[in-house]
């Protein structure tokens, strides 16, 4: 599969008229996010300023959201200049499914605040955690949004749903894994035997079950709102 792919790019003959595979523009959405990041890292620094760090997690936690950030901005650029890609797209989703939890994950962050009334540094810590949490899940909701359109260019858009519908559910799972169980996305590669035995346990657990319905129900109606804004705003310039 990978030398068929490979030899379909390497025979792809790039001209002076064709348009560029990154533009400006479309970078746009990214710098906003980085912009986004480095203003949540600010309020970390100014915590530290004031005492010390609350949890240097919550920064590998948002580095972490990147990586479906920047996977499904791959896939989504490359479909846009490539045309149909099934088997190089079905490659990407899983690795950007494995990663995508990361981003909603960080709501659960909000557990490392402690409140003291008497303290001023509690509501900063709760602007702060609030924001990481925010920053994260705008991450996590503009992948989804990438590989969604990118299923419907791949596949059709009744797969393409389908995938979206699925992948909700399986976030709010991977959250469970990795607050409750204690796992994180690079197990699969370190300890995939107990990963995978842990994830098999996991099925016939309740609270695996209502966490996950209930966290694909957040991400659905979040993303509801995303899609409709998107979608009302294409159709506003297209008019």
């Amino acid at each position: 599969m990978l030398k068929r792919l490979f030899n379909r790019f390497w025979k792809y003959r790039f001209f002076i008229s064709d348009p560029p595979i990154i533009t400006v523009e479309g970078l746009y959405p990214l710098l906003l996010l980085l912009l986004l990041s480095l203003v949540a890292l600010t309020y970390h620094m100014i915590r530290i300023q004031f005492k010390e760090a609350v949890d240097f997690s919550m920064d590998w936690n948002l580095f972490l959201s990147w990586i479906p950030v920047l996977i499904a901005f791959m896939v989504d650029v490359t479909v846009k200049r490539f045309g149909k890609l099934p088997k190089w797209v079905a490659f990407w989703s899983i690795g950007w499914l494995l990663f995508f939890p990361n981003a909603p994950y960080m709501i659960t962050d909000l557990l490392h605040l402690s409140v003291d009334m008497g303290s001023d540094l509690t509501w900063h810590d709760i602007i702060m955690l609030f924001y990481y949490a925010e920053v994260s899940l705008f991450n996590g909701l503009i992948s989804l949004y990438w590989m969604h359109r990118s299923w419907q260019k791949t596949y059709t858009n009744t797969i393409g749903n389908i995938l979206l519908v699925i992948s909700l559910p399986t976030a709010g799972f991977g959250i469970y894994l990795g607050r409750i169980r204690r796992w994180n996305s690079w197990d699969i590669i370190h300890n995939p035997d107990e990963l995978l035995s842990a994830v098999w346990q996991s099925l016939t657990d309740r609270t695996a079950l209502i966490l996950s319905f209930e966290f694909g129900l957040l991400l659905s109606m979040l993303y509801l709102v995303l899609w409709v804004l998107l979608r009302f705003r294409i159709r506003h310039i297209n008019d």
